[in-house]
Protein backbone atom coordinates (compact mmCIF):
# COMPACT_ATOMS: atom_id res chain seq x y z
CA UNK A 1 0.00 0.00 0.00
CA UNK A 2 1.52 3.40 -0.49
CA UNK A 3 2.18 5.82 1.91
CA UNK A 4 -1.02 7.01 3.83
CA UNK A 5 -1.16 10.59 5.56
CA UNK A 6 -3.61 10.99 8.69
CA UNK A 7 -4.63 14.75 8.66
CA UNK A 8 -7.03 17.11 10.66
CA UNK A 9 -9.17 18.84 8.08
CA UNK A 10 -9.53 22.75 8.70
CA UNK A 11 -13.21 22.70 7.95
CA UNK A 12 -15.88 20.35 7.26
CA UNK A 13 -15.91 18.82 4.06
CA UNK A 14 -18.19 21.03 0.98
CA UNK A 15 -21.46 18.93 0.76
CA UNK A 16 -20.34 18.31 -2.84
CA UNK A 17 -17.90 15.97 -1.14
CA UNK A 18 -19.76 15.01 1.50
CA UNK A 19 -22.73 13.42 -0.69
CA UNK A 20 -19.59 12.05 -3.00
CA UNK A 21 -18.37 9.92 -0.22
CA UNK A 22 -22.04 9.16 1.30
CA UNK A 23 -22.89 8.11 -2.17
CA UNK A 24 -19.54 5.78 -2.66
CA UNK A 25 -20.71 4.41 0.48
CA UNK A 26 -24.43 3.66 -0.55
CA UNK A 27 -25.56 6.05 2.14
CA UNK A 28 -28.62 8.30 1.80
CA UNK A 29 -27.43 12.01 1.00
CA UNK A 30 -27.29 13.77 4.73
CA UNK A 31 -26.45 16.91 5.75
CA UNK A 32 -27.06 16.10 9.42
CA UNK A 33 -22.74 15.68 9.51
CA UNK A 34 -22.31 19.54 8.69
CA UNK A 35 -24.27 20.84 11.63
CA UNK A 36 -23.36 21.53 15.46
CA UNK A 37 -22.58 18.90 17.79
CA UNK A 38 -25.15 17.18 19.57
CA UNK A 39 -23.49 17.21 22.40
CA UNK A 40 -22.70 20.60 23.85
CA UNK A 41 -19.75 19.80 25.73
CA UNK A 42 -18.10 18.49 22.02
CA UNK A 43 -16.41 20.48 19.21
CA UNK A 44 -16.36 19.07 15.49
CA UNK A 45 -13.49 17.67 13.97
CA UNK A 46 -13.29 16.55 10.88
CA UNK A 47 -10.54 13.71 9.95
CA UNK A 48 -9.07 12.59 6.87
CA UNK A 49 -6.62 10.15 4.92
CA UNK A 50 -4.80 10.81 2.19
CA UNK A 51 -3.08 8.96 -0.42
CA UNK A 52 -1.08 10.22 -3.62
CA UNK A 53 -2.35 13.95 -2.65
CA UNK A 54 -6.39 12.28 -3.11
CA UNK A 55 -8.77 11.80 0.02
CA UNK A 56 -9.51 8.52 0.41
CA UNK A 57 -11.17 9.05 4.04
CA UNK A 58 -13.35 11.09 6.17
CA UNK A 59 -14.22 11.10 9.42
CA UNK A 60 -16.54 13.55 11.58
CA UNK A 61 -15.10 13.50 15.29
CA UNK A 62 -17.39 14.81 18.64
CA UNK A 63 -14.70 15.43 21.10
CA UNK A 64 -15.70 16.11 24.21
CA UNK A 65 -12.52 16.33 26.41
CA UNK A 66 -12.00 14.64 29.32
CA UNK A 67 -15.41 12.53 28.57
CA UNK A 68 -15.68 10.88 24.77
CA UNK A 69 -14.65 11.36 21.28
CA UNK A 70 -17.98 10.12 18.97
CA UNK A 71 -16.66 8.95 15.38
CA UNK A 72 -18.95 9.42 13.14
CA UNK A 73 -19.37 9.97 9.39
CA UNK A 74 -16.43 7.62 8.72
CA UNK A 75 -16.11 6.51 5.27
CA UNK A 76 -13.69 4.99 3.16
CA UNK A 77 -13.59 4.97 -0.96
CA UNK A 78 -15.19 2.13 -2.14
CA UNK A 79 -11.69 1.37 -4.20
CA UNK A 80 -9.32 1.54 -0.84
CA UNK A 81 -11.82 -1.17 1.52
CA UNK A 82 -10.69 -4.44 2.84
CA UNK A 83 -6.99 -3.29 2.40
CA UNK A 84 -6.30 -1.89 6.40
CA UNK A 85 -6.89 1.44 5.63
CA UNK A 86 -10.37 1.66 8.25
CA UNK A 87 -7.93 -0.20 11.16
CA UNK A 88 -5.01 2.35 10.37
CA UNK A 89 -8.00 5.39 10.46
CA UNK A 90 -9.08 4.00 13.61
CA UNK A 91 -5.75 4.02 15.50
CA UNK A 92 -4.91 7.70 14.68
CA UNK A 93 -8.24 8.80 15.73
CA UNK A 94 -7.10 6.75 19.01
CA UNK A 95 -4.09 8.18 19.03
CA UNK A 96 -5.26 11.56 18.43
CA UNK A 97 -7.82 11.17 21.71
CA UNK A 98 -4.88 10.37 23.47
CA UNK A 99 -2.95 13.42 22.72
CA UNK A 100 -6.41 15.38 23.89
CA UNK A 101 -6.59 13.19 26.84
CA UNK A 102 -9.98 11.60 25.78
CA UNK A 103 -10.60 7.98 27.13
CA UNK A 104 -13.12 6.71 25.25
CA UNK A 105 -14.22 6.16 21.78
CA UNK A 106 -18.12 5.99 20.93
CA UNK A 107 -19.90 5.36 17.60
CA UNK A 108 -22.90 3.90 16.18
CA UNK A 109 -22.71 1.17 14.04
CA UNK A 110 -24.96 -0.48 11.37
CA UNK A 111 -25.20 -4.19 10.86
CA UNK A 112 -23.06 -4.50 8.22
CA UNK A 113 -20.28 -2.56 10.11
CA UNK A 114 -20.61 -4.52 13.49
CA UNK A 115 -18.24 -6.91 12.52
CA UNK A 116 -15.13 -4.37 11.87
CA UNK A 117 -15.23 -2.37 15.01
CA UNK A 118 -15.90 -5.71 17.06
CA UNK A 119 -12.60 -6.87 15.69
CA UNK A 120 -11.50 -3.39 16.62
CA UNK A 121 -12.24 -4.28 20.66
CA UNK A 122 -15.78 -2.06 20.27
CA UNK A 123 -18.21 -3.54 22.60
CA UNK A 124 -21.70 -2.95 23.38
CA UNK A 125 -22.13 -0.01 26.04
CA UNK A 126 -24.53 -0.68 28.92
CA UNK A 127 -25.09 2.97 29.70
CA UNK A 128 -25.98 3.79 26.04
CA UNK A 129 -27.84 1.58 24.38
CA UNK A 130 -27.37 1.58 20.40
CA UNK A 131 -23.64 2.54 20.79
CA UNK A 132 -20.35 0.39 20.91
CA UNK A 133 -17.40 2.03 22.89
CA UNK A 134 -14.16 1.55 22.92
CA UNK A 135 -11.29 3.17 26.22
CA UNK A 136 -8.65 4.52 24.70
CA UNK A 137 -5.46 2.99 26.55
CA UNK A 138 -2.35 5.19 26.73
CA UNK A 139 -0.03 1.73 27.06
CA UNK A 140 -1.01 1.47 23.30
CA UNK A 141 0.19 5.33 22.56
CA UNK A 142 2.41 4.59 19.01
CA UNK A 143 2.83 7.62 16.41
CA UNK A 144 0.86 5.99 13.50
CA UNK A 145 1.64 8.98 10.85
CA UNK A 146 2.46 6.76 7.83
CA UNK A 147 1.95 3.43 6.36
Amino acid sequence: MDKLCFHLLTQAPDKKELYDFQEDAGWPRSEVALTKPQDPRARVQWVGISRDKRRIAIARLELAPVTFCFVSELIIRSDCRRKGVGRWFIRNIEQLCLHLTIPRLLLVADASSLPFYERLAFAPDPLVPGYLKKDVSPYRAKVLRTR
